[in-house]
């Protein structure tokens, strides 16, 4: 019996530490390092290129913000928000924030990445969200506190702006701006 419940346990145990995040979270533990999303009969370079397009039609400015690039292999990005970073204070007030994300690719799947700390802009300059250091924004009970309470939301946007880059990788239609020119 103990044989039995050891092996469940190493089983259990291995698989939480190799699992593959599918989505982004912002909890006392920590901000999701990376997640992966499945887009099956898509090749490399397929996503790659689709990735490309993707950066051209989501933002204003695409040669401004791609940072680098690697064909075939990734792609660097330097977004900005107007409603990213929101604290707490006499009501919900949010500032404008830029973040950094890398896509990687692989055959049938990519990686996509928030790098770096998130940098917000206030009345003193710019500032961080350390997303490497997610407890300094709850008390020692766990729970989140008071002015950080919309901090999770972070978590909210790049799921959907992943979301959003899958549902474009899938698709076999790249959407014009305008088609009754």
């Amino acid at each position: 019996m103990k044989k039995i419940i050891l092996l469940l346990s190493l089983l259990s145990s291995s698989t939480i530490i190799y699992s593959q995040e599918t989505e982004f979270k912002f909890v006392k533990e920590g901000f999701t390092d990376f997640v992966i999303t499945q887009c099956e009969g898509k090749t490399q370079s397929e996503l790659y290129k689709k990735a490309l397009d993707w950066v051209s039609v989501t933002f204003k400015n695409p040669k401004e913000v791609i940072k680098a690039q690697i064909e075939n292999d990734y792609i660097r990005i330097e977004g900005s928000s107007k409603n990213l970073v929101c604290f707490n204070a006499m009501g919900k007030s949010c500032n404008t924030a830029k973040y950094n994300i890398e896509i990687s690719f692989k055959d049938g799947k990519y990686k996509f990445d928030v790098i770096n700390n998130i940098e917000y802009l206030y009345e003193a300059g710019w500032a961080e969200i350390r997303l490497d250091k997610t407890e300094l924004y709850y008390n020692k009970k766990g729970e989140i506190r008071s002015t950080y309470k919309y901090f999770p939301e972070i978590a909210d946007y790049f799921n959907n702006l992943n979301f959003e880059l899958k549902e474009f990788l899938i698709s076999d239609k790249i959407p014009s701006k305008k088609s009754d020119w």
